[in-house]
């Protein structure tokens, strides 16, 4: 066999397997930032809508706490680096946070330092796993301590795929 022939026979067989790798999905290759098999679209802005279930703590923060449902939006914000929900504490729609990006994992972190209910908070956190649109919300508090207070799940505002 010529080193011609070896070479034509070695370049067809390499793109017979990336064809086949393409075709099962083992290989993606995500262009222009749409999703592909397994990846994430992580350009442009993400609207997402979320049932959830908030912990509100009394001014002692024993428990029990009083229990609210809502439906509230969340916008990710993928070219700023920023998110934002309608919070509570230190991330709202005019005080977003800023945007984490960990393959499904979408987190929106805000540092803070201020006293309520009788805890300094110093920053909070929000999560929204891509994968099971399980949304999560919680306050870290001085002494390492964290709290707790928003448990839920998001869909995409226009029912496509995270």
């Amino acid at each position: 066999m010529s080193k011609t022939t070896a070479i034509a026979v070695a370049v067809i067989a390499a793109v017979a397997i990336c064809a086949l790798g393409l075709l099962t999905g083992v290989i993606s290759l995500n262009v222009g930032g749409k999703p592909g098999a397994g990846g994430y679209a992580n350009k442009g802005v993400l609207e997402v809508i979320c049932d959830v279930e908030i912990s509100r703590p009394d001014e002692t923060l024993a428990p029990p706490f009083e229990v609210v449902t809502l439906t509230l939006p969340a916008i990710f914000n993928f070219d700023e680096n920023t998110a934002a929900y309608p919070g509570e504490y230190t991330i709202s729609m005019n005080r977003k946070g800023t945007l984490r990006v960990s393959d499904a994992l979408l987190e929106i972190h805000r540092p803070s330092m201020f006293k309520r209910h009788g805890v300094v908070i110093i920053g909070e956190h929000v999560t929204l796993n891509r994968k099971t649109g399980e949304f999560r919300q919680w306050l870290d508090l001085e002494g390492g301590k964290r709290l707790d207070l928003i448990s839920g799940t998001c869909k995409r505002t226009d029912n496509a795929p995270f």
